[in-house]
C-alpha cells in the first residue's frame, strides 16, 4: 500500500520480484515527498550527483560512489543533476537469506551503521562492479535459462564481497568513533526501530541507560538539534511516507500509535503548518 522505491525507475528487470536490476531514476519524484526503501538496495552513481537524505542524514552522492539502503530506510531525494546516471540492485530479505552461506564471512552490516551508508570507489573498482552488473543483467534477461536465479546469486555474492573489501579499506582509514558518537548512532538506530511506538525522549534514554536531559544535550552537541526535534522529524517523515500511500488517515494515526486521528492531525499540523489531508492533496496536484 506504500509507494515502492522501485516505482521511480524508468527501467527494471527482475526474477520473481525477489531480485531486481533497475536504472533511470526519475528526476521528478524526489522533490515532493520521502519514500520507504521496500527492500535492500545497492545503488551505483555512474555520473553527476544527487542530493539525498537517508534516515535524517543529508549527503551528496557523486560519481563512483555506492549507496546502501536497508529495508524501511526513509529516503528523500532533494536534487538530481541533469547528467546524473545510476543503476541499482534491489533484493528482498528472503533473497538475502539465500546468500547467507556465501556472505557470512564478509559482513556488510557496518555499511548500514555509518553516518551515511556509502562507499567511494576508484574508477577501476567501479568498472569491475559494472562488469558484474552487466553480467547479471544478461542473465536476468535470459528467461529461458532455468538456472538464472542461482547464477545471479553467485554473481551478486562476488559483487558484495568486493564491496566488503572496499568498505573495509575505508573503515580502516577512518578515525575510531568516540563513546559519544557511538551513543548517538545507537540512538538513531533505536529511533528508526521504535519511532512508530515511542515519541518521548525518556523512552530512548532508558534504552541507553542515561537521563533524558543528558541524551538531549548529547544529541544537540553532535547533531545540532535536541533529541525531541529528531524524534518529531522522524515521525513527520514517516507520516509523509504513509500519506503518499493508500492508507486512510485513521489507519495512519493507528500505525503511528496516536490516540486518535484528531491527535495525529494536530501533531502533524503543528510541525508542518498543514493538515494531513491538505498535505495529501498537495502531493496529488
Amino acid at each position: 500500500m506504500v509507494n515502492s522505491f522501485l516505482n521511480f525507475f524508468e527501467e527494471s528487470v527482475s526474477i520473481d520480484n525477489d531480485f531486481v536490476l533497475c536504472s533511470g531514476l526519475v528526476n521528478s519524484f524526489a522533490l515532493k515527498y520521502p519514500v520507504h526503501s521496500d527492500r535492500i538496495y545497492v545503488g551505483f552513481c555512474l555520473d553527476g550527483y544527487a542530493e539525498v537524505e537517508v534516515n535524517l542524514v543529508k549527503h551528496t552522492i557523486k560519481k563512483n560512489e555506492v549507496i546502501f539502503l536497508a529495508k524501511n530506510h526513509i529516503v528523500f531525494n532533494h536534487k538530481i543533476s541533469d547528467d546524473f546516471r545510476s543503476v541499482f540492485i534491489a533484493f528482498t530479505d528472503d533473497f538475502k537469506c539465500e546468500l547467507f552461506n556465501d556472505l557470512r564471512k564478509y559482513p556488510l552490516h557496518y555499511l548500514f551503521k555509518q553516518k551515511f551508508p556509502s562507499v567511494v570507489l576508484e574508477e577501476t573498482e567501479m568498472k569491475l562492479l559494472m562488469e558484474y552488473y552487466n553480467l547479471m543483467l544478461g542473465v536476468v534477461k535470459n528467461v529461458q535459462n532455468d538456472y538464472r536465479k542461482d547464477i545471479v546469486k553467485h554473481l551478486l555474492s562476488s559483487l558484495l564481497i568486493n564491496l566488503h573489501c572496499y568498505g573495509n579499506r575505508d573503515k580502516e582509514k577512518a578515525a575510531p568513533m568516540s563513546r559519544k558518537e557511538e551513543m548517538v548512532g545507537t540512538f538513531f538506530s533505536l529511533l528508526f526501530e521504535h519511532s512508530k511506538e515511542a515519541r518521548d525522549v525518556s523512552f530512548y534514554a532508558d534504552k541507553l541507560c542515561v537521563s533524558p536531559k543528558y541524551l538531549s544535550s548529547l544529541i544537540k552537541q553532535i547533531v545540532g538539534k535536541p533529541a525531541k526535534d529528531c524524534i518529531d522529524y522522524c515521525i513527520i517523515m514517516e507520516s509523509k511516507v504513509l500519506l503518499n500511500s493508500s492508507y486512510t488517515i485513521q489507519e495512519i494515526s493507528q500505525q503511528l500509535n496516536f490516540p486518535n486521528q484528531s491527535f495525529f492531525g494536530k501533531y502533524f499540523k503543528k510541525h508542518t503548518g498543514i493538515s494531513p489531508l491538505n498535505y495529501r492533496r498537495s502531493t496529488l496536484s
